[in-house]
């Protein structure tokens, strides 16, 4: 029997016997989640660490239960520093057997919160996202893919790093604007 590449599973295999695996690769290996960010640490603080379970859901649908934790630096939008941004996401993904399978199922007559509080298996989050299993099913794809849906179209810090000095000179020299109503009534009393 062919050994398969690593981050490559039988999906359906995988979920039929209740598999467990877990990993970890660099961040710069990751090139269309790290397209366009600054240059990513080669140290432990630049991997992405992965989880996957295989399970059945209520209506004993193959399920796998992803995690994604990784830190890549961004650089904020407001300040133009760089900064890590801590990721760590979990999703479930639905197996089918094939790409019609994607839009089948349809609406369900319920609302999103709905499904919040369906509890899947090992899940607190909406309903599954449908993906195609195969026999070759790239775990590490999805994990980028985790990554990219995970990381803020404008990055920015809670609080930029000089913000708190700037923040109360604001404060204590406030700029006084006119009312735009004022202005209006000006106009008004012209004529």
């Amino acid at each position: 029997m062919k050994k398969q590449p690593a981050g490559i599973i039988d999906a359906f295999e995988f979920v039929r016997l209740g598999k467990q695996a877990e990993g970890s690769v660099p961040l710069a290996r990751m090139l269309r989640a790290v397209e366009g960010l600054p240059k990513q640490p080669d140290d432990a603080s630049g991997e992405v660490h992965w989880q996957l379970r295989g399970l059945r859901g209520a209506m004993d649908e193959p399920l796998l239960e992803l995690r994604v934790q990784a830190s890549p630096v961004l650089i904020c939008q407001r300040c133009m520093e760089p900064f890590a941004f801590p990721i760590d996401a979990e999703v479930l993904l639905q197996l089918v057997r094939n790409e019609s399978e994607l839009d089948d199922g349809g609406y369900d007559g319920r609302d999103d919160e709905d499904e919040e509080e369906d509890g899947e298996p090992g899940s607190g989050a909406a309903a599954p996202e449908k993906v195609v299993g195969s026999q070759r099913f790239d775990v590490l794809s999805q994990v980028e893919d985790e990554l990219i849906l995970n990381i803020p179209y404008v990055p920015r810090h809670e609080v930029c790093p000089g913000a708190a000095g700037q923040a109360g000179q604001e404060k204590s020299e406030p700029v006084k604007r006119p009312s735009p109503f004022a202005v209006l009534e000006k106009l008004k009393h012209k004529d």
